[in-house]
């Protein structure tokens, strides 16, 4: 039977068994002697840590692009309908 104090990365390994056997959380921590309420905790915990940085990205801008002033050379459409163009 696993413990509570079971180390993260033991967690993390049993969360990434469990996402590659296409069973529910419940039928996985049955079938390995985990709450499931323990279990739930470290997926939630492990995605947390696997969320993407969504920061910033670089933009390079090109002379030839900047030259020609007819159409948007990029467009951003954010939430509530503001669009954002740059020629």
């Amino acid at each position: 039977m696993m413990q509570n104090d079971t180390k993260p990365q033991s967690m993390y390994a049993l969360v990434q068994q469990w996402q590659q056997s296409g069973k529910t959380q419940k039928q996985f921590s049955e079938e390995n002697h985990i709450k499931l309420a323990t279990f739930m905790y470290w997926v939630q915990k492990h995605r947390q840590i696997n969320v993407p940085d969504h920061g910033f990205a670089a933009l390079t801008i090109r002379q030839e692009t900047l030259d020609s002033k007819k159409s948007p050379k990029l467009e951003i459409e954010l939430s509530g309908g503001i669009v954002v163009r740059i020629y």
